[in-house]
């Protein structure tokens, strides 16, 4: 029998965060393809598969549970309203954006009422949905804090495009616009002390402004666990957002 094999815990282990999980429900297979070549190729995300109807799009929410399911109202048995009624019934844990051709009011506010995140009106640019696919990533994060200051909620509740943002009262563009570059050149996930360190800010206003990264999808946060206690948070520079200069916080 082999030796067994510890971890050493000189060496600090990194969790890191997994991809949101996606589920298609589309009958159409030319959409369903596109949509899930999408989704595979939009950072962050990865496909579960295609269902093609709601009854099977029922089954595979509670058996796969998704973090997020884009769902084609018009499908034969058990259309995409129905399944969303539901889903909301049952109380089933998924985020939904809506996909369809539908356009009129009544279907929109129902939509709503059903606690959709977005409703895309085909045919829509692909961007379009990457850009709803962020959206609910943004919202997903800063709703894990198990408290939210006005501030977080702001972010959470806003539409639109990122750039239309302001940003957290005492936070500023130019401080912002450091830490990011700071965060872009390094090859490797940072702490908050260590960006404040580089920064000149105390560790605490530089962790204020890496969750706010965080929040906006600009950083993924990796764990490092070494030994006993609370692990820390280290923050990895991922892409570009329009945040450089949110109106309203020049200085």
């Amino acid at each position: 029998m082999g030796a067994a094999r510890f971890h050493d815990l000189s060496e600090p282990m990194i969790e890191r965060e997994p991809p949101w999980r996606v589920l298609i429900v589309e009958d159409d297979h030319a959409v369903a393809s596109l949509h899930q070549r999408l989704v595979e190729r939009t950072p962050g995300f990865r496909s579960l598969g295609v269902v093609s109807d709601g009854e099977s799009a029922y089954r595979a929410v509670n058996s796969l549970r998704p973090d997020l399911a884009i769902v084609d109202l018009a499908m034969p048995r058990c259309d995409g309203r129905a399944l969303l009624r539901r889903m909301r019934a049952h109380d089933v844990p998924v985020e939904v954006i809506v996909v369809t051709a539908a356009r009129d009011a009544e279907t929109v506010r129902e939509m709503l009422h059903l606690g959709v995140i977005d409703y895309l009106v085909k045919p829509f640019a692909p961007e379009r949905l990457q850009h709803a696919m962020s959206s609910f990533a943004r919202r997903a994060r800063g709703l894990r804090r198990a408290q939210l200051a006005q501030d977080d909620v702001d972010i959470i509740q806003a539409t639109g495009a990122v750039g239309m943002y302001r940003l957290p009262k005492g936070l500023k563009s130019r401080r912002l616009a450091e830490v990011r570059n700071f965060l872009r050149s390094s090859d490797r996930a940072l702490s908050a002390d260590e960006v404040g360190a580089r920064v000149g800010i105390a560790r605490v206003t530089a962790r204020r402004y890496l969750d706010y990264l965080d929040v906006i999808g600009a950083v993924t946060v990796e764990r490092e666990c070494r030994g006993p206690g609370r692990p820390r948070n280290r923050y990895r520079y991922v892409r570009d957002t329009a945040t450089s200069t949110p109106p309203g916080s020049r200085g």
